[in-house]
């Protein structure tokens, strides 16, 4: 099945999920399928922030051992660059509704699993590591079912409202989550925590069962008997259609290169500002506090702008690399400044200018590309999102511990702005993109 490029007409996704042509024309707040939705995918991040607190806790507790932490990230990282395209395909492939509810059951049962086996056997690491990896791999379904099931949900008049909010309640929960996490654990210990995060999920799979039926990601839905059904593509040859559509369609090949990138800088930035501000500028607690809570701020800001802004934003592909280019110039400047109180106001800054250019990279994957494509597209970003951070923070630390956090900061702003003004001649698609 040929894939529309970019300017060509695609059948309405609202209708296509079986919805009202009007649905597409009702704000997302008032859309239930996809509240239902949306409620779901929060619980289920509030459960992976749990989760993930309660293990970090339970290896350093248990082991004492850095290099037993650093095996589980790299196992997790591993599995879903591994296998995260592949996810997607099965997400373009299977009734994604369906989908979202056994990776939330699979998470559900493990999760449930791996508290017993830690806190009740007190199973050895390997035990743990398996069922951690199980649950990342059952995780890897759910994403791109759940961005592409919205897409279909709310039209292509609303991805920009559905995906500012998305984003706005991804952040709530992971800081809710985080800081609750910590209460649990001291108040309750692990078990209590990896049972919530159990909980989580099922709550998940409940919201997503309210829902209701939408259409599925199948090539071929339910109840449709065609001679095509004889002729359907191997998964192989789906999973390879997906990277030949990414690659010859330029502006979604030009996303799916420029999201990573982005995301690694700007982390990598993040842990780099965290370094200068405990080793340069000495800052107290609440200091710190303070720096720690303008990253997510600054998110939750800039998604309550694309919400609020809507349809009357234009020109996004510019805004992306404006974005970007003012980025570099303000980490260059946090690298010069001596107090963490003179640094709080850009850290905000920049957490709103990422959000501003991951949230509209993010609009422009959901706009353009057809629904049947969507989970192939977002699974192959997600695999390559899971590496690209994890590689600039590794690299990051090495040369921090040598020559100082703050110079490698400033380093790596020349570089980010390098990157910008080179990404903005090259990418021309994103530039041009209205």
């Amino acid at each position: 099945m040929e894939a529309p490029l970019q300017g060509q007409p695609r059948e309405n996704d609202a209708v296509r999920a079986g919805l009202p042509e009007a649905a597409a024309d009702r704000p997302v707040w008032r859309n239930r399928r996809f509240l239902w939705l949306l409620s779901g995918f929060t619980a289920s991040i509030f459960g992976d922030s749990f989760n993930g607190i309660a293990l970090s806790l339970w290896v350093l507790q248990t082991t004492g051992s850095a290099q037993r932490m650093a095996a589980v990230q790299i196992c997790t990282m591993a599995i879903a660059f591994v296998f995260g395209s592949f996810a997607g395909t099965i997400a373009d492939r299977m009734d994604r509704r369906r989908l979202m509810l056994l990776s939330d059951w699979s998470r559900c049962v493990t999760a449930a699993l791996l508290g017993v086996s830690l806190f009740v056997v007190e199973a050895p690491f390997a035990v743990m590591l398996v069922l951690v990896s199980l649950a990342m791999f059952a995780g890897l379904f759910y994403g791109p079912s759940f961005q592409a099931a919205t897409t279909q949900l709310v039209g292509a008049s609303r991805v920009q409202q559905a995906s500012g909010s998305i984003y706005l309640f991804d952040n709530v929960a992971r800081i809710s989550g985080l800081a609750l996490a910590g209460v649990v654990v001291s108040a309750f210990g692990g078990l209590a925590a990896i049972l919530t995060t159990s909980a989580a999920y099922l709550i998940s799979s409940i919201c997503t069962l309210a829902a209701g039926r939408f259409s599925s990601g199948e090539r071929f839905p339910a109840g449709e008997r065609s001679s095509l059904e004889r002729k359907k593509p191997s998964f192989l040859q789906d999973w390879r259609g997906g990277l030949s559509y990414i690659r010859r369609n330029p502006l979604i090949r030009s996303v799916v290169l420029l999201s990573p990138l982005l995301s690694a800088f700007f982390l990598t930035a993040i842990m780099l500002v965290q370094v200068i501000a405990i080793n340069d500028w000495k800052a107290g607690p609440i200091e710190f506090g303070l720096i720690e809570m303008c990253v997510p701020l600054g998110y939750v800001t800039g998604a309550s702008f694309l919400i609020a802004l809507g349809q009357r934003l234009t020109r996004r592909g510019r805004l992306v690399f404006l974005g970007l280019l003012l980025l570099g110039p303000m980490y260059l400047l946090i690298s010069s400044l001596d107090s963490p109180r003179l640094a709080i106001p850009f850290v905000l800054l920049g957490g709103l200018l990422f959000s501003f250019c991951s949230m509209l990279a993010q609009v422009i994957l959901k706009s353009e590309v057809a629904s049947e494509w969507q989970g192939r597209v977002f699974g192959t970003v997600g695999a390559i999102s899971s590496v690209a951070p994890s590689l600039g923070l590794a690299i990051a630390s090495v040369l921090a511990d040598r020559w100082g956090a703050a110079t490698v900061l400033a380093w790596e702003s020349v570089g980010l702005l390098v990157v910008g003004i080179a990404a903005g001649m090259i990418l021309k698609p994103i530039r041009e993109y209205r």
